[in-house]
């Protein structure tokens, strides 16, 4: 493997907080994520909270290992019992086959930072990876992206049920599941790996009772014996841990509302959009009735649902919390703060979207007299396989030159200086040498008689348009001798940059294990990377 570091234009947010801007930065609480010196500070705030170490410790043991772990992860999880022990968190939905390429880097990202944060600060570390199990947008979490005919073609699953549960509760047949993921794996091209892979995969897939334990199970293959801790947010017994800070979310509603809309408030007038969107009266809150999980919202008996065809008192809400915490689930303001209120988070992985409204949670964190953590952007990755490399020397081009620049300009390039034929000229001068010949036929058509005139113009147009068809025509013969080359620049982009977004945030890391095999993982977590602003283009 060989490191190129370049850097990229990303959302204007981002871009700013990266670069230590003021305007950025004011909303963070720790605004140097990668001086070292925030992490000290962090570890210094967190000793004036207490956490629920021992019910947490529980729990993480006995979900890591129904999933299947090692012994690697189960002492990183007895470093959460201790008064000082800390956790670096990252966190995603459960998407199939572990969804998109920048789930392996938050792993990654959490495995390397925690790592660097306990040698720097002397106390245990341990990685966290936080399953959104209770997210119910299947849309988002139902598919895989691959490469096929030129195109990125979307490979998805469909629900068994409409109803908006959580994923840790989508129901699950592994024999309706199995047909997909066979379609997935043929998508990829049988290669030396494909077949164990695909053993190995389809026996996690009767193992696993959800598409929350499906993705848990894949992960814990690959990254448990670096220790990474994994927890599932959906999953009950992780919510009986929560029911007395939920209760705070529903006396505090109104202030943590209110607090969110001020922050908002202050980066739009800063110039940033909103990263979340606004609703009126939101409570921030999910309650699971009847299967279904509905986003509750403030109105003068309580709460009730966005169609108002489910109504709570704040006393029954708060009963059902003390009994029935399993019910409820959080929303992207208040996931956060229940992250903090039961992990002794050092340091928080996030990508581009999670910087920008985490920018929004400041005055959240503080009506409850707490910082955020470290916001730390996770590694930001493309990988660039030999069978590209080979392309892009071919082509004279870099892979920088394909993130920043897109292809489409050297693609025009190359066939302008590689054409087997040069047709321009020679048309030009043909069109040039009729016009010149009919001018004679259009001033004798004048001397018999002037209304003719119209005519001979038409009759004009009508020959070159011929010459413009059988131009067109000589182009596409002419493209045709270079067809094979040209495509490699669409190949090339498909490759790094399909759909002009970043390849981390569309192929699936199957795609590449297939090509490089089981060792890709192991490679890239021996990596050295370094935490920095800059995007990493790794070779195969």
């Amino acid at each position: 493997m060989r490191l190129e570091e370049i850097k990229l234009q990303t959302s204007p947010f981002l871009e700013k907080y990266l670069n230590g801007d003021e305007d950025a930065a004011s909303f963070f609480d720790y605004k140097e994520p990668f001086n070292n010196r925030d992490f000290f500070k962090r570890q210094q705030e967190l000793k004036n909270y207490s956490f629920p170490r021992n019910e947490l410790t529980e729990y993480l043991s006995s979900y890591n290992q129904k999933i299947g772990t090692s012994d690697k992860t189960l002492n990183n999880i007895q470093k959460l019992k201790s008064s000082d022990g800390l956790a670096v968190v990252g966190g995603q939905q459960a998407g199939l086959l572990t969804g998109p390429l920048l789930v392996i880097y938050k792993c990654i990202s959490t495995i390397h930072l925690a790592k660097q944060a306990e040698k720097e600060l002397g106390v245990p570390v341990a990685p966290v990876f936080w399953i959104a199990g209770e997210d119910h947008d299947m849309d988002e979490i139902n598919h895989v992206i691959v490469p096929m005919n030129d195109t990125a073609k979307k490979i998805s699953l469909k629900a068994a049920s409409s109803v908006k549960s959580s994923a840790s509760l989508w129901q699950w047949d592994p024999d309706d599941v199995k047909p997909w993921l066979k379609d997935v794996f043929r998508s990829f091209g049988e290669t030396a790996f494909t077949n164990d892979f695909l053993a190995q995969t389809e026996r996690f897939l009767y193992e696993s009772d959800s598409i929350v334990t499906f993705f848990a199970k894949l992960l814990s293959c690959w990254f448990s014996e670096e220790g990474l801790i994994l927890l599932d947010s959906g999953d009950p017994e992780f919510k009986k841990l929560q029911s007395k800070y939920l209760e705070k979310m529903i006396r505090n509603n109104l202030d943590i509302d209110q607090a969110f809309k001020m922050q908002t408030k202050n980066l739009n007038s800063k110039g940033f959009a909103d990263p979340i969107e606004v609703q009126q009266n939101n409570a921030h809150l999910f309650y699971t009735k009847n299967g279904e999980r509905i986003l509750l919202f403030r109105n003068e008996h309580g709460f009730t649902s966005k169609e108002k065809d489910f109504t709570i008192s704040v006393d029954e809400l708060l009963k059902e919390a003390a009994l029935y915490p399993e019910k409820f689930s959080n929303n992207v303001v208040t996931r956060p703060l229940m992250q903090e209120f039961l992990l002794p988070a050092l340091s928080f992985i996030a990508g581009p979207g999670e910087i920008s409204y985490w920018a929004s949670l400041g005055k959240v964190f503080r009506h409850f007299d707490r910082k955020m953590p470290v916001v730390m952007p996770r590694l930001s990755i493309t990988l660039v396989p030999q069978r590209i490399k080979g392309l892009l020397d071919s082509k004279k081009l870099r892979a920088e030159q394909v993130l920043v620049e897109g292809t489409e300009k050297y693609k025009r390039d190359w066939f302008d200086e590689n054409r087997p034929v040069e047709t321009n000229d020679s048309i030009e001068t043909v069109k040039s040498d009729i016009a010149k010949s009919y001018s004679q036929l259009v001033k004798l058509a004048e001397e018999i008689d002037p209304k003719l005139l119209p005519v001979a113009e038409q009759n004009l147009n009508r020959i070159l348009s011929e010459i413009d068809y059988m131009e067109q025509k000589m182009e596409q013969r002419v493209r045709q001798k270079v067809k094979v080359p040209l495509a490699e620049f669409d190949e090339i982009m498909l490759e790094l940059k399909p759909g002009g977004v970043l390849q981390e945030r569309v192929w699936n890391v199957y795609q590449y294990m297939n090509e490089e095999g089981s060792d890709l993982i192991k490679d890239l977590l021996e990596f050295p990377f370094c935490f920095n602003e800059k995007h990493k283009i790794v070779f195969l």
